[in-house]
This record gives structure tokens, C-alpha cells and sequence, in this order.
């Protein structure tokens, strides 16, 4: 290439700019074990406020007129956070033909931003035992009541994760408590749990505590989590061995993903930009910004091993 001129760097920066855009396209199903656990929440402004959580009123039989309930006043308040990477291209990679290596980096800006978001989602969920949930405690505690909820109890201590018995026996107590969870009326929710969520560490004990039994029989716990609806996450860090029960059919999940900014190509390669001309170097890069949160803590069970 004879010279890098404005012209060349616009040029550089279109084809850059549709081979990230593809990407986030191509790449969209990493996210497919977020979206199954995660609730996407929209965002317009620094914080979310979601004082409209709490669960919508039972439909009763109308007899005088209309039973009207607002939502419990609850306050819970994400800030989101800005996320970036870069991407440093020396002039004299242009001026040589050598942009071939370049595109395989910027799609996988694009990765980067997919794992940033996986990464967020599932490393809040294994903290859950120490951080807040809307309603003021811990995402998973053994005794809260959220207005008329009665006693719930989303924390299970045990053996339940040493053998595939004990899988078993911590999939039945899950089902048991999950299903008595009652909604902020006092009425039972009738959730039931369709998703495990573990360590690699306990992905093989527990995908063969769901296998068929003798003579290829389903095993009742197969017909609560279907094995496919296992999901290994390596961000479940904090003790190896616990993992967690989620009901993911409500539409306020277990965990919120609030998107205030959807991924965006940026660049930082003007001929008189400052780095340009001292440098010679030209940057690229992905901007977004959001946050995540917990949702109801009625929709998850954690198993904690003793």
C-alpha cells in the first residue's frame, strides 16, 4: 500500500465496522445459557430502579367489584457499568498488507463482550449466598418472608453432592421447597424447577444421577431436569461442590441482565489524531454497558455441601 491517507482509514473502518457487526450475529448463541437463567431488562438512564418487582396479584372471583393490589414498594437499584476492550493496529501493518490477521481480532471483540456478559450472570449466582436480592436479604437464605409469603427457604445445607444418591435425594428437597413457595399474597406459586446450574467439578455426578435407571427406566428427577437442561458454568467458583436448582419458566427470572447499551464498534483512527501521528497508531475497539442483578429469589434453590 503506498500511503495511509483518510480515505484508507475510513475504508479500513466500514469493512471493520460490518465484520463486528456480522460477528455479534454469528457469535449471538453464546448468550443461549444466559437468556435461559436471565431475564433481559432494557435501560434508558444511569440506574434501574425495579420498584415494580414483587409478584402481580392472584386473579380472584369477581363479585362486587374489582380487587385492586399495587405492587409492594420495593426498592432495588442496579447503577450499570461501563465495559471495553481495544484493539492497537500500527500504521505499518496497513502500509505492508498485513490486515489480514485483523478481522479474526475484531470478531472476537465481540466474543469478549458474550463472555464478559456469561461471566457476570453466573459469577452474581455464585455469590448469591452473600449478596442482596430485591427484597433486602441474601439471594439465598434459609428463612425469609417477602409480605405475606410465609417462611421460604431457598438455602438447603446436606450431603448433595457426594454420589449420585445424594443428587437425587437434593433434587427431591429442591422440588419439595420450591413448590411450597408461596407468592406475596400467601398464595403457592406451584413453581417447579426445570434447570441445574454447577461446577465442571459436579457436571459428571450429576449428569449420571439423571440417567436412566435399570432397564433404561427415567428416573422421576430426569422428568423434573431433563439432562439437557444442565448447564456447567466455570464460574462457579466459590465452593466446587454446591450448585443450584432455577425455575427459568417465570418471567422474572433468577437472575436480571439490565442492557443499558448494546455492544458498538468504536475507533479511535483519524490521520490527526494525537497517537497517530506521535505513534503512528490507530485503536479499535467494543463499548457496552450493563449490569446484572438478581430477580426472585422463589425461582432458584441453592445446594449447599456439608
Amino acid at each position: 500500500m503506498g500511503n495511509v491517507n483518510s480515505d484508507v482509514l475510513a475504508g479500513l473502518r466500514t469493512n471493520f465496522q460490518a465484520i463486528f457487526n456480522k460477528a455479534l450475529g454469528d457469535n449471538a448463541s453464546m448468550l443461549t445459557d444466559v437468556t435461559k437463567i436471565a431475564t433481559e431488562i432494557p435501560s434508558s438512564s444511569e440506574k434501574e430502579s425495579l420498584n415494580w418487582f414483587g409478584i402481580t396479584p392472584s386473579l380472584t372471583e369477581w363479585k362486587d367489584k374489582r380487587q385492586m393490589n399495587g405492587l409492594l414498594p420495593y426498592t432495588y437499584t442496579l447503577t450499570n457499568r461501563d465495559w471495553a476492550n481495544g484493539l492497537e493496529v500500527d500504521r505499518d501493518a496497513i502500509l505492508d498488507d498485513k490486515l489480514s490477521m485483523l478481522p479474526p481480532r475484531i470478531r472476537s471483540m465481540t466474543k469478549a463482550y458474550y463472555r464478559a456478559v456469561i461471566r457476570e450472570v453466573f459469577s452474581l449466582l455464585d455469590k448469591g449466598a452473600s449478596t442482596k436480592a430485591y427484597d433486602g436479604g441474601n439471594m439465598f437464605a434459609t428463612s425469609r418472608t417477602i409480605a405475606k409469603s410465609g417462611t421460604i427457604n431457598n438455602y438447603l445445607s446436606g450431603n448433595y453432592s457426594d454420589s449420585e444418591t445424594e443428587v437425587r435425594q437434593a433434587i427431591s428437597d429442591g422440588v419439595a421447597a420450591m413448590t411450597s413457595f408461596c407468592d406475596d399474597w400467601g398464595e403457592p406459586l406451584n413453581l417447579m424447577p426445570d434447570t441445574i446450574v454447577c461446577s465442571p467439578a459436579m457436571t459428571l455426578t450429576i449428569q449420571q444421577a439423571l440417567r436412566p435407571g435399570v432397564a433404561g427406566v427415567i428416573r422421576p428427577e430426569a422428568q423434573v431436569v431433563n439432562p439437557n437442561n444442565v448447564i456447567t458454568s466455570p464460574w462457579l467458583k466459590t465452593t466446587a461442590k454446591d450448585w443450584f436448582l432455577l425455575c427459568t419458566s417465570e418471567e422474572i427470572k433468577p437472575v436480571v441482565f439490565v442492557n443499558r447499551q448494546a455492544p458498538q464498534f468504536a475507533s479511535l483512527d483519524n490521520i490527526t489524531d494525537h497517537d497517530a501521528f506521535m505513534m503512528k497508531k490507530y485503536y479499535y475497539g467494543c463499548d457496552a454497558r450493563f449490569v446484572t442483578g438478581f430477580g426472585d429469589p422463589r425461582t432458584a434453590v441453592m445446594f449447599h455441601n456439608t
